[in-house]
């Protein structure tokens, strides 16, 4: 018996050395409370998480009324700017998501109005290729919703958490890390290599590294990322047509909520590098849920995606593109 007993503690011992990391170091972020979510930590935690526990602390203490939706492109968008076309009593929340989609945003609008969460004002910030890639939740750790906002499986949550960090690739480049405490390109996906952060009040989220960077020098940024700058082709394309029966159902709800709450509400479809258009025929659609002076378009080729000087890559776009888009659609 005690034979069989050291061959088994042999067997499991790599399991217990291997797990010890998640629970003591918390990589995701996800099992224990953080006044900032994003300082002190070198893995990128999932930011649909984070806002959702932002929020879930703070709500009682700061009353948010006002709410900006989205993916990480709503780092485009600042409370500190959009609080000036309101009056001064509102209260602003970023409630965003990794790659978020409908799906999300849905999620998020309903509980507010579940829980009697006033919605004054609301921004939704829509990705050509990503706001509707998907229907359902995120089967990823970086994306999968929070339960409580959702009203999903907090087994399942915690589950494909432990899923994803038991994956070779990022177990292997997350305990070389620990160790050595040294960045290589291999770790490019799993370890953040840049300085990120969000407000802890109003959940801002900043690139502050790469901010600094141009404001310090543009021309360096700019020429160190001729590869991600590529030029376009200057030939309009189309993202193919998305939207699905199952998403304008959720879009219908979230124009019925906010019809009962009186939102003054906008919608902005993103000005991506890219320079691809959203789909003409989702766009009728959109404009025919919400109203032709709701929805925005600024995809495609236009003189704010021209502009590379608004861009910290090919994927994110800077405050300062943000609040030219608000002074139009706020005009």
């Amino acid at each position: 018996m005690a034979k069989f007993s050291f061959k088994f503690l042999l067997f499991i011992l790599p399991f217990i050395i291997s797990i010890l990391p998640f629970f003591i170091f918390d990589p995701f972020r996800i099992l224990y409370r953080y006044d900032n979510y994003f300082e002190g930590n070198f893995v990128m935690p999932n930011r649909d998480y984070v806002s959702s526990e932002v929020f879930l602390k703070n709500k009682s203490t700061y009353s948010y009324d006002s709410f900006i939706f989205g993916s990480s492109r709503t780092m485009g968008f600042k409370t500190k700017s959009w609080k000036q076309y309101f009056p001064n009593s509102v209260s602003p929340f970023v409630f965003d998501g990794l790659n978020e989609s409908i799906y999300g945003i849905h999620k998020k609008i309903t509980y507010l109005n579940n829980n009697k969460t006033k919605i004054k004002n609301c921004l939704i910030i829509i990705c050509p290729g990503t706001t509707f890639a998907r229907e359902t939740n995120h089967p990823g750790h970086l994306g999968i919703k929070h339960p409580t906002i959702s009203g999903t499986s907090w087994f399942n949550f915690y589950k494909v958490a432990l899923i994803d960090y038991y994956k070779i690739d990022f177990l292997k480049e997350y305990l070389q890390f620990l160790i050595t405490h040294k960045f290589t390109p291999s770790m490019s996906g799993y370890i953040i290599n840049e300085k990120i952060t969000s407000d802890n009040i109003t959940n801002d989220g900043w690139l502050f590294g790469k901010e600094n960077e141009i404001l310090n020098n543009p021309t360096k940024y700019y020429s160190l990322r001729k590869q991600i700058f590529y030029a376009r082709d200057g030939i309009l394309k189309f993202t193919p047509q998305k939207i699905t029966a199952k998403q304008l159902t959720m879009l219908n709800e979230i124009k019925t909520v906010l019809n009962k709450q009186h939102t003054n509400y906008k919608i902005i479809i993103s000005p991506l590098y890219d320079q691809i258009k959203f789909n003409d025929k989702d766009f009728k659609k959109l404009k025919n849920i919400f109203g032709d002076s709701k929805v925005f378009d600024f995809s495609g080729i236009n003189r704010f995606t021209q502009k590379k000087e608004y861009y910290y890559e090919s994927a994110h776009y800077r405050p300062i593109l943000g609040d030219s888009l608000m002074k139009i659609i706020y005009k």
